[in-house]
């Protein structure tokens, strides 16, 4: 069968699926993004490879496996665009030194804790190192998406959280960098120069000429202009952050920020969301849940592992994150929700994983013993953190409120 039929069918389930389970998971009171990581499951090339081994034939092939890929990230890259869009810039400024104080801690605490469970486990000092950079860095994506179907996103614990997640995308950088060897000074030097430059250039000239901007688009009459146009500048601000420090996602948050600054993006906001929720995000999801091996879960060294990485990722962040969150001013509850905010690990432990492989920091046996655990951590961590923070905010959810609890 041509590949390219098998592609239109795929994409078309998992849409169907995702939308259908999504809704299922809903209604019995858990996040649909569970639902959505539920269809990827089942549709990936392991669950599948169980009981019918013959329909896997396509799951490596080029025509198939990319434009999966590249459909999902665009997903991302969409979620946090609105996210952006739908972040106040005022509580950025509010919450900043929580954001900054709890990304500090959030990082360093699972990053120690790692490194000694490494050293402790026998790993020697490169392994042990990139175990420790592995549980660095959030999925701002499955945070996101959680707070926003909760309807807490743009609220001092929810802007506090995105703003932290940024952050801890770029120190995840830095710790794997460390990890493989390239810590020279030079090295360092030349990622903090990359970093400046993007948050210069997107932040500090995008808010100058948003306004210039605007005005631009609202001359051109074609239909949907204002739409396309500023589809067309998400897509650039990411490809310039995915250029200076491989971190897509953050140039799409940049650029929603800006825009959002802006009355008219209200005029597009509503035909981004029906674009985003009704094509590209479900299928970031399902592409995610693709990614979940179930033959992980068969080896006893990964395993082994996974469980003590796992505790390390859970209890390191919600302690680190939750106490940094109380020492910058919020308070105890906020801190804990901030907390649970940062379980999730996905894109970038897989990222920094291939790079440690790629780059000879872990080597043989070692490298597949790591690579399965941190399929399973990911798995486990991105499970359990939707129905994690709709308990957390249970009460605001409850009284209709949407968490505008103020610190």
């Amino acid at each position: 069968m041509d590949v390219y039929v098998v592609l239109l069918l795929y994409l078309g389930l998992a849409l169907v699926l995702a939308k259908l389970i999504g809704s299922l998971f809903e209604h019995f009171r858990l996040p649909a993004v569970l639902g959505e990581i539920t269809v990827g499951v089942l549709l990936g090339a392991s669950f599948i490879g169980l009981f019918m081994p013959g329909l896997t034939w396509f799951y490596p092939k080029d025509e198939f496996k990319y434009p999966v890929e590249h459909i999902g990230h665009i997903g991302i890259i969409l979620l946090l665009f609105i996210s952006g869009m739908e972040t106040n810039l005022k509580t950025i400024k509010k919450t900043g030194k929580v954001a900054m104080i709890s990304t500090v801690i959030g990082v360093l605490v699972p990053f120690i804790l790692g490194y000694m469970a490494g050293i402790l486990m026998g790993y020697g000092q490169q392994p042990s190192l990139v175990l420790g950079a592995l549980l660095t860095a959030t999925s701002i994506g499955v945070t996101a998406r959680t707070m926003m179907d909760l309807g807490v996103l743009n609220t001092d614990v929810g802007t506090a959280s995105l703003s932290a997640s940024v952050m801890d995308d770029f120190l995840g950088i830095f710790a794997i960098i460390i990890a493989i060897g390239a810590t020279s000074a030079w090295a360092m030097s030349i990622l903090g120069i990359k970093i400046t430059l993007l948050i210069v250039v997107e932040l500090g000239i995008g808010l100058f000429t948003v306004n210039y901007l605007v005005k631009g688009m609202e001359r051109v009459k074609t239909t949907k202009a204002m739409l396309g146009i500023s589809l067309g500048l998400m897509l650039i601000f990411s490809s310039f952050a995915q250029f200076t420090v491989q971190a897509a996602i953050e140039g799409a948050f940049f650029a929603g920020i800006i825009l959002g600054t802006t009355a008219e993006s209200k005029i597009i906001t509503d035909d981004i969301k029906a674009l985003s929720y009704g094509f590209f995000i479900p299928l970031f999801f399902v592409y995610i849940g693709s990614l979940i091996d179930l033959n992980v879960f068969t080896d006893p060294k990964a395993i082994i592992l996974a469980v003590v990485i796992v505790i390390i990722a859970i209890v390191g962040k919600v302690v680190g994150r939750a106490a940094g969150a109380r020492i910058g001013g919020f308070n105890w509850k906020q801190s804990l929700q901030m907390g649970i905010g940062s379980i999730p690990r996905m894109e970038v432990a897989l990222v920094s994983i291939m790079l440690a492989i790629k780059g000879g920091a872990i080597t043989g046996e070692l490298a597949n013993v790591f690579l399965a655990s941190t399929m399973i951590f990911v798995t486990v961590t991105t499970l359990i953190t939707p129905p994690l923070l709709k308990w957390s905010f249970k009460d605001e959810i409850e009284n209709g409120n949407g968490g505008q609890e103020n610190a």
